[in-house]
């Protein structure tokens, strides 16, 4: 019952947090703000709300900010499925989702590994 409600909660300020008029990733500010479990809870909630099969996220993880200052965010599923979640430095904090298996075979990239 306690998850629900928090899963309620994070559902809310999910819906806040997009919406926000921002400049310098404020949506991204807010995420890096949260702790492990709340990213964990907050991410699991917007891949559900972005049709993205998924169930729990179980670890979050930071890449990094590209010269923009858009965000990137790996995200591991408890169904095995990864993530990568670009969050753009706009006003709307305009998101992006790739499965890092697809960035692997394009050779875009890996998850869960630094920016340099």
């Amino acid at each position: 019952m306690k998850r629900i409600h928090t899963l309620a909660l994070v559902a809310c300020i999910a819906s806040s947090l997009w919406s926000f008029s921002a400049s310098a990733n404020e949506a991204h500010r807010r995420i890096s703000a949260m702790d492990e479990t709340q990213r964990q809870e907050y991410f699991s909630v917007f891949l559900y709300r972005s049709e993205e099969r998924c169930g729990l996220v179980t670890r979050t993880f930071f890449q990094g900010l590209d010269k923009k200052g858009d965000a990137y965010w790996n995200l591991a599923c408890a169904n095995g499925k990864s993530y990568m979640v670009s969050i753009a430095n706009d006003a709307k904090g305009s998101s992006k989702i790739l499965g890092c298996e697809f960035l692997k075979a394009i050779n875009a990239g890996s998850c869960f590994k630094k920016f340099r």
